[in-house]
């Protein structure tokens, strides 16, 4: 028997209802410590400064592009930083892309594959606080979370119905256009599998998998790129919970052993029956791009590669499954299995945020110790964020006391705030950025006035400073 509309409508209000309910929960990570701990947040929240002190003629030698893309958090940071200072801007900021990302994320299970919170709840929840959370790539995790409230709410639904929530597209466009492009090839995917017979669908399937090897053929033979076989690791997107240290394989192991539990009773209905859905051809689409696909590429315009594709894509791949799995009924087992790994991975987050935060406090401490205009510098650890390292902690400490001298925003032309040469408060070249990076810059004497910041003591866990002379090496910490 058919439901009446009027059950519809309620049940609809019931689950618009547990959405908001559960988004308010997931952003409690968001509020539960004194900063948030995401690497690249320190470099946002630094140069959204830097463009306030642009506008107010404070920074000479510093200017804004006019650039349409990769923009729209830092547009909100902007925004929110003149108004509410810089702490609460980065948590509202930050509160509110998990906010569109979560919701999303939540929605698109559930359009595709009916509501089970037992399974989308916990996954997602991690999800959210996952490898591209952490790594700080905001424009692409508020793209994404755009992207899956376009594809939410479109999914084989008319083209007017599409025309009328392109304006999502618009501003995912604006935020970062790796998702965009993502969410228009689904759509595009989805609009013609829906409209032939499913028992033709493996033709589009090999065409949608010759389009890819042609893709990495135009990209591998006209940019410089990387390329690894540890990208089928990622084709999953489980590695997405693989964060600080050796222990976080624990729940990257136990959350792929519990979806290769929900994806063997997939398979029990038939191979053929589960390759002819289209979410599933879906992930295998998103999997073989992972696989194919350079995990870098070095576009000409900018000095620094378009990085980090495998990881971005692994978050997309981990949705995609995620819609396939929640078909499945969730026993009893996977249930404690979920909750149990949500659980770890949260208390392994928390545990290693508060140690990060104890050491951005004593960067702070050392940082408000200088006189107010100084230059200072940092050897960054690895950006891999597989160990705990203060990747862009200085950049944030230095927000309305200090200049980061080796902020790579201004020289990578990936980003707003651009250097003219000889400015006095950011390098201008890319290859000196990268060589305080890696340990091997020499001071000359255009970077002086300049303040060393590093970790010292025993154990590496207390912070110092020293000024710098002319022919000093800037190493990383033994």
């Amino acid at each position: 028997m058919f439901p009446t509309q009027p059950a519809r409508s309620d049940d609809s209000k019931k689950t618009a209802a547990a959405v908001s309910l559960y988004s308010a929960l997931l952003l409690i990570p968001c509020f539960w410590q004194s900063r948030i701990q995401s690497a690249d947040l320190g470099s946002h929240i630094y140069n959204a400064w830097l463009v306030s002190q642009i506008h107010r003629g404070a920074a000479p030698g510093l200017w804004i592009s006019s650039q349409s893309i990769n923009i729209l958090f830092d547009l909100i940071l902007e925004w929110l930083l003149v108004r509410v200072g810089p702490d609460w801007a980065q948590k509202l900021a930050v509160a509110l892309c998990v906010l569109i990302f979560g919701s999303g994320a939540i929605l698109f299970i559930f359009r595709i594959a009916g509501r089970n919170w037992w399974f989308a709840a916990p996954c997602v929840a991690m999800l959210s606080y996952g490898f591209i959370f952490h790594m700080g790539f905001f424009n692409f995790y508020l793209s994404l979370g755009l992207c899956l409230w376009f594809l939410a709410i479109t999914w084989e639904q008319s083209w007017k119905l599409h025309a009328l929530a392109t304006p999502l597209l618009i501003f995912a466009w604006i935020a970062h256009p790796f998702p965009a492009l993502w969410a228009l090839g689904v759509s595009f995917y989805v609009a013609i599998a829906s409209r032939i017979p499913p028992s033709r669908r493996i033709q589009l399937l090999a065409l949608a998998l010759i389009a890819i090897v042609v893709a990495r053929y135009i990209l591998v033979h006209r940019y410089a790129d990387t390329w690894s076989f540890r990208q089928i690791f990622f084709i999953t997107g489980a590695d997405q919970l693989n964060l600080f240290g050796p222990k976080y394989i624990v729940p990257f192991a136990l959350l792929l052993f519990l979806w290769m539990i929900l994806l063997r009773q997939q398979l029990k209905l038939g191979m053929k029956n589960l390759a002819l859905r289209i979410p599933f051809q879906l992930w295998l689409l998103n999997a073989s791009a992972i696989l194919l696909l350079p995990a870098q590429i070095m576009f000409p315009k900018f000095t620094l590669p378009f990085g980090f594709i495998t990881d971005r894509l692994s978050l997309c791949a981990a949705l995609l499954l995620c819609a396939v799995l929640a078909a499945v009924p969730t026993g009893h087992l996977v249930k404690f299995g979920l909750t149990t790994v949500a659980f770890l991975f949260f208390a392994f987050v928390y545990f290693d945020n508060r140690e990060l935060n104890r050491t951005e406090d004593r960067i702070d401490a050392v940082v408000a110790q200088l006189p107010a205009g100084e230059r200072v510098v940092n050897p960054l650890s690895s950006q891999s964020l597989r160990s705990l390292c203060l990747q862009h902690d200085l950049d944030r400490a230095c927000v309305g006391h200090c200049y980061s001298y080796a902020n790579y925003e201004p020289p990578s032309r990936q980003f707003r705030v651009r250097a003219q040469p000889g400015n006095h408060i950011v390098l201008d070249n890319q290859a000196d950025v990268n060589a305080i990076a890696e340990g091997r810059y020499m001071v000359q004497q255009r970077d002086l006035p300049l303040h060393l910041i590093f970790q010292c003591g025993a154990d590496l866990k207390e912070v110092c400073s020293r000024p710098l002379k002319v022919g000093d090496t800037i190493a990383k910490p033994n």
